[in-house]
């Protein structure tokens, strides 16, 4: 077997995912293999666009002629690729004094959030991935990714914009067939009862955080159409993504595994967990 350079970590929230994405990092660094780890939301993640806002030549100009006295700042964040401008406004709240006005303009081309046309948000991010698929492959290094690969983009394409199911496959079936030559392999947890799981999700994170993925998918797209509210809404939205996502992972021609964990024995998925890495990695059990 061709070992992997490439561990995807999938699942909904408070199912798990970014728990088992550091048990295999710490896993496979304790065995002396060059490990990269990029949880959800991570900046620097190579092969996802968080917080990266894209602007044709012509909308760039125009950003620049609105704030030119923040040239330079808008200079210092930006990347010229092609026929876009990719500013990383993310990265550079964090250290700069931003200009309010200014983050309110850029924020309305972000990548996931803006107003892009869904045809460009999913170029974009296509591109994205082949580069980061052609840099990988020329690395002895494992990388491992947390929710940019069926999270994302679902959430994206179904939950804000409402595209067709058939149409968020594709997408999906296409980055399958672009990281093919890194042998990837898929991790999936099922959810379950999603009710439950969402309620744990909930418990454990923020009353912003809360409200915020409400919001996300019950009132715009896919949500606002079927006139989702409140929780039961948002536990409607994730019975359709879930759904979708599993057909999906039926139709991907790469390593995959879906993990069920209803009885929340985490000793055993751990177990199940390391096996399946050390087959994709094509070794034996690693000390």
């Amino acid at each position: 077997m061709t070992k992997t350079k490439l561990i995807i970590v999938e699942g909904m929230w408070g199912s798990g995912k970014s728990t088992t994405a550091k048990l295999i990092y710490d896993h496979l660094t304790e065995a002396g293999i060059d490990t990269r780890l990029f949880l959800e939301g991570d900046l620097d993640n190579p092969a996802d666009y968080d917080k990266i806002a894209c602007f044709s030549h012509n909308e760039y100009n125009e950003l620049v002629e609105n704030h030119s006295d923040s040239i330079g700042l808008i200079q210092s964040m930006t990347q010229s690729k092609g026929n876009y401008n990719f500013m990383e406004y993310g990265k550079c709240i964090q250290v700069k004094e931003f200009p309010e006005a200014l983050l309110s303009d850029v924020m309305q081309y972000d990548i996931y959030d803006g107003i892009l046309p869904l045809e460009r948000h999913c170029e974009v991010q296509l591109n994205r991935w082949s580069e980061f698929v052609e840099t990988q492959q020329q690395e002895e290094t494992v990388t491992i990714l947390e929710c940019c690969f069926l999270q994302n983009p679902l959430s994206a394409m179904l939950g804000r914009y409402d595209a067709s199911q058939d149409l968020i496959t594709d997408y999906v079936l296409k980055l399958g067939q672009i990281i093919k030559p890194l042998n990837p392999s898929l991790l999936y947890y099922h959810p379950g009862d999603i009710s439950s799981i969402l309620e744990r999700a909930f418990d454990e994170r923020s009353s912003e955080w809360r409200e915020g993925v409400t919001q996300y998918f019950t009132q715009q797209g896919y949500g606002r159409r079927h006139e989702l509210t409140g929780f039961n809404g948002l536990v409607a939205f994730l019975r359709v993504r879930t759904e979708l996502e599993l057909n999906i992972i039926d139709r991907l021609l790469i390593s995959k595994l879906v993990v069920r964990n209803d009885d929340f024995n985490w000793g055993r998925v751990h177990k199940q967990v390391i096996q399946f890495v050390e087959e994709s990695l094509g070794v034996g059990t690693i000390k």
